[in-house]
């Protein structure tokens, strides 16, 4: 017969999969799994289970595209194919109520008020759904609430909508902000393994998902991102991935960030590409050309995000020295490493000027003591991981950071 594995949120069992884990496993980690004993009928008795938030499962839903933009155009496929069949069958009252008030905003209103209510056992299916199945449309309820309720007994739709104008996690994420971030969702795996069919420890394929590729500048970019998301977010480092700078003897530079973008691009490839340009006079640049590109989908430019920081920053020029806005002029990867790291003695490190660059008429700056700055930062990764704790206050701007990056894809 086989055995089942769901994603669970309080009472209600979300999305399952016969047999094997599928993708269930495409928001979790190693990290999430928890092992316990419990005893039954006087013997030892283990149960897997993994287990993670509301809130990480949306960011990583988020990074992969599954966004609530995603959902509403699927929504509106499934309302086109919702009215025509209406059209086929001579609903015309019903095809008219479709028309005006099935909207995104209110099916989404309807599918959280009733993932709540399945989740916290608040559910009463016969109070709710056997009105519905002979047809009795009561007055009370929205034809969004209807076009809900009549999908839950019977699992042919997920929340109202079909499978082939959206895909499922879209939809399990709209129906995410209806939940306390906090909010556990589990996958209890017990079942799965006591039927022999997977291993008591997942294999690492088993969690495996397509990685997001970010370009950068060079290597210590690539550096600096891989470990603040393993710090801060490891839950998310398994979606991304870097060119590797060091043993394959990659050149890096603004120029070359381009070259291997638009390569990229030209070759085809299937996974989602990030090119992350530093917000200075030289990324800048390169991207006004960029910007006249239309690019496929699965692409994205960005460049560092302005930073409050970087409004009133020391620099230094021909004539002396001054404070002034260096976002978009001289931003690099230094500017997001804490402001811990970029000061001393109470001041932080300036921002030298350098070359004009003519296409955005500006000037380009660079942080000085480039290399100490970088070492500083190397010693405080080392620290934070030793001593497992995170000094909050020491991470805005690379928060700030990954943010923007985790969400590039949500347009």
């Amino acid at each position: 017969m086989g055995e089942y594995v769901s994603l669970k949120i309080g009472a209600y069992d979300y999305l399952s999969c016969k047999n094997s884990f599928g993708d269930l496993l495409l928001f979790f980690t190693e990290d999430d799994l928890i092992i316990d004993v419990e005893m039954l009928d006087g013997e030892e008795y283990k149960t897997y289970c993994f287990s993670t938030t509301v809130e990480k499962a949306k960011k990583c839903l988020d990074c992969l595209g599954h966004t609530l933009s995603r959902a509403r155009a699927g929504f509106e496929c499934d309302k086109a194919d919702k009215i025509e069949f209406a059209q086929y069958e001579n609903e015309t009252s019903y095809e008219i109520e479709l028309r005006k008030h099935f909207t995104f905003e209110n099916w989404l209103t309807a599918a959280r008020k009733f993932a709540w209510l399945l989740s916290n056992d608040k559910y009463d299916e016969e109070a709710y759904n056997y009105p519905l199945i002979e047809k009795e449309r009561t007055q009370n309820q929205t034809i969004s609430e209807r076009i809900v309720l009549e999908s839950l007994p019977f699992g042919e739709d997920f929340f109202g909508l079909n499978y082939s104008n959206i895909d499922v996690w879209s939809i399990f994420r709209a129906i995410l902000d209806a939940f306390d971030p906090e909010t556990q969702i589990k996958l209890d795996y017990s079942n799965l393994f006591y039927g022999g069919w997977c291993n008591e420890i997942p294999e690492p394929e088993d969690y495996s998902v397509p990685q997001t590729i970010i370009l950068t500048e060079g290597k210590y970019d690539a550096e600096v991102i891989s470990s603040s998301i393993k710090i801060l977010y490891p839950y998310m480092a398994k979606f991304y991935s870097f060119i590797n700078f060091s043993d394959y003897k990659v050149q890096g530079s603004t120029n070359f960030l381009t070259h291997y973008f638009k390569v990229f691009i030209a070759s085809g490839i299937q996974n989602r590409v990030i090119a992350l340009y530093d917000n200075d006079s030289a990324g800048l640049s390169e991207l006004v050309d960029l910007e006249k590109m239309v690019l496929p989908n699965n692409f994205r430019v960005m460049h560092l995000p302005d930073l409050e920081l970087a409004n009133d920053y020391p620099t230094l020029g021909p004539s002396g020295k001054e404070n002034m806005n260096i976002n978009g002029k001289a931003c690099s990867i230094e500017l997001f490493l804490g402001q811990d790291v970029l000061s001393d003695n109470g001041e932080f490190t300036p921002i030298q000027w350098k070359g004009f660059i003519e296409k955005v008429q500006s000037y380009q700056g660079e942080i000085m003591r480039k290399g100490y700055v970088q070492e500083k930062f190397r010693e405080k990764l080392t620290k934070t991981l030793h001593d497992d704790i995170i000094n909050e206050s020491q991470w805005i701007e690379m928060k700030k950071l990954l943010t923007a990056i985790f969400s590039v894809f949500e347009d």
